[in-house]
């Protein structure tokens, strides 16, 4: 049964809110020259205290973390590296880019991580570091692993890659080896885009890495190197974002239990699958929601995977044991349980914008493919906001596909005291082939560009670049030309930014082109409003408008709306366009205007309608 969403439901994705926004705009601005690395430091001071750790040191990958932290322990030819199965390859490559050689344990069939009491067999004189991962966000049991390493003289380094917040009896990752590496890829719990870190309580160790970081340059001659070194390091604008995001952490990993609770109280009675498991003095951030398939299924996991994909379910597979990859082709390994779970794996969507009703219509589908269906939860057609949002988006395609007639019926009537005196009409692909229509489109957009945040030379040619990437291929945005009932075009309107969940929207594109009947622009919005609301179910709107548009806002005010935040800008003159920024960070620049938020709700929309 294949499900109508218009938009996948994805497996990963990051929580960024107006702190992240606001400490990179900053970096953007002010991270220059003196202050090049001011967030690059505040994020590694905050991040080692976070974790426990006495150093960090940021990079541009947990690849590069791991790579130079195996090269300060030492590590090189002829010494070998025990790793888990079933981790991502970065583990192996770092061990590899070292010249040593990576050896393979198996691991446990609840966790899913390294097998602790495997490792024993797999130590030999040649054996300088061992490498725990802490899969999908749960921890290793290190205490077996603390004895190995005293026994003989081993280093353990974490690689604690997904595993930010989690902790192994009290303690968090981060501070259960001799060092740790841990990434903010964009699929991670923390994000910076691309980017890592290395901690260590070591002295030693971090100046060794600092300085194989840093090129290996001669401490007392900035220009000269005194060995071959690497450059893994972080720019000021990603260390803003970490910033941000170790500052959230709590708030992050919460809401990461959630979501597998989520999972777990909805599919608890499916015998026919198992979840993660969460072992005894462990605390598991659930990186990754993810099941494994039992005997009694017998389809496949790729087919399982791809039957939810035709049900907008996007999921990915579990991390294949790397023995088995042709790089390794020479290597004999005796790992049943790594050889097995991967095959009947799979990631489900884990990302922290996911809601309960999403896991609800995903959780709901998975039973339905095992024969395990419960009555309470819709599978063949998404409810609430995902219909709405399903509905909406095949509402904005059809719109926008039209390319002949006028918009073949599908305009909306502007009514006045009873009387139509004008339409809505959607701008369509037949805009694009009007030279007519893109022509009028970029005299409005040059006579109005004092009321925007950025203006520049306005062309025939950009204007319709606008209108195909900025109006055509975005799913969220409607444009409308407004025109009066004799069919002569006076302005547009449109919707943009949809969230759906918090069922809210903005209203955008508001530009008043030639002269039309009095209140022509007004009735447009007020029409473009009640459309929202009654159509398409949202119960807020939210528009933005620079202070001195005066005639604008006291239009806005009529409708309803409130200034519920502003923004101060500053002028920013280019040799060929002039921009208004938002400052942050600067309290003593000089404020030009305001970029003023403007709310209305559809309980205050309707009251002003009934008076």
């Amino acid at each position: 049964m294949v499900n109508k969403l218009e938009d996948i439901i994805l497996t990963a994705g990051p929580s960024i809110t107006g702190l992240e926004i606001e400490y990179v705009t900053d970096a953007v601005v002010n991270g220059w020259n003196h202050h090049h690395s001011d967030y690059i430091k505040r994020f590694e001071a905050q991040f080692a205290d976070y974790v426990g750790a006495k150093h960090a040191l940021a990079t541009s990958s947990c690849t590069g973390a791991l790579h130079v932290a195996l090269l300060a322990l030492g590590v090189g030819p002829g010494d070998e590296v025990i790793i888990p199965e079933c981790t991502w390859i970065a583990t192996a490559s770092a061990v590899v880019y070292t010249g040593a050689t990576p050896v393979f344990a198996d691991i446990r069939a609840d966790s899913w991580v390294m097998d602790a009491e495997r490792v024993a067999g797999l130590i030999t004189p040649r054996t300088k570091v061992i490498i725990p991962v802490h899969l999908y966000g749960h921890p290793v049991e290190m205490e077996s692993l603390w004895a190995l390493a005293d026994k003989h003289g081993i280093s353990i380094l974490e690689d604690a890659a997904p595993s930010i917040g989690a902790r192994y009896k009290g303690r968090r990752t981060g501070k259960l080896g001799r060092a740790a590496a841990f990434s903010f890829q964009g699929a991670k719990a923390l994000v910076t885009g691309e980017g890592g870190m290395l901690v260590t309580s070591d002295d030693a160790l971090m100046e060794r890495a600092r300085f194989l970081n840093d090129h290996g340059r001669n401490p007392h001659s900035p220009l000269a190197a005194i060995e071959i070194g690497y450059k893994y390091k972080m720019s000021n604008m990603q260390g803003a974002l970490g910033l941000a995001q170790i500052q959230r952490a709590d708030e992050i990993v919460n809401k990461k239990r959630q979501i597998f609770e989520w999972y777990r109280s909805r599919l608890a009675d499916v015998e026919e699958v198992a979840l993660n498991t969460e072992r005894p003095e462990c605390f598991s951030i659930y990186w990754m929601s993810s099941m494994v398939l039992g005997p009694k299924i017998k389809i496949g996991r790729d087919d399982f995977m791809r039957q939810l994909k035709e049900r907008m379910i996007d999921t990915r597979p579990f991390f294949e044991p790397i023995s088995s990859f042709p790089m390794f082709k020479d290597v004999s390994v005796k790992n049943p349980v790594a050889y097995h779970v991967p095959r009947r794996a799979i990631n489900l969507p884990s990302g922290h914008n996911r809601t309960e009703e999403e896991i609800d219509y995903i959780c709901a589908h998975i039973r339905d493919m095992i024969g395990k269906n419960f009555a309470h939860v819709a599978v063949s057609q998404p409810s609430g906001w995902l219909a709405t949002a399903t509905e909406t988006m095949r509402t904005f395609k059809e719109l926008k596909g039209i390319t002949a007639g006028p918009s073949c019926g599908r305009e909306l009537p502007i009514v006045t005291g009873g009387r139509t005196v004008g339409f809505l009409e959607p701008i369509t692909m037949k805009t694009l082939e009007s030279d007519k229509d893109v022509e009028l489109l970029a005299a409005w957009r040059d006579k109005a560009q004092p009321w925007f945040p950025s203006q520049f030379m306005v062309t025939k040619e950009r204007t319709k670049t606008w209108v195909d990437k900025q109006l055509m291929k975005l799913k969220d945005r409607i444009l409308f030309f407004v025109k009066k009932a004799s069919g002569e075009r006076v302005g547009h309107v449109g919707l943009f930014r949809f969230d759906f969940a918090a069922q809210h929207c903005e209203i955008d594109n508001i530009v008043r082109g030639e002269d039309g009947w009095k209140g022509a622009i007004e009735a447009a919005c007020a029409t473009m409003i009640e459309w929202a609301f009654s159509e398409l179910g949202m119960q807020k709107l939210f528009l933005r408008v620079v202070s001195d548009n005066q005639r604008a806002i006291k239009l806005y005010e009529r409708l309803g709306f409130e200034e519920c935040q502003r923004v101060p800008l500053r002028k920013v003159q280019g040799p060929t366009s002039t921009r208004w920024v938002e400052i942050v960070g600067r309290p003593y620049e000089k404020v030009s205007r305001y970029f003023v938020t403007m709310e209305l709700s559809r309980a205050r929309w309707k009251e002003n309608q009934n008076r």
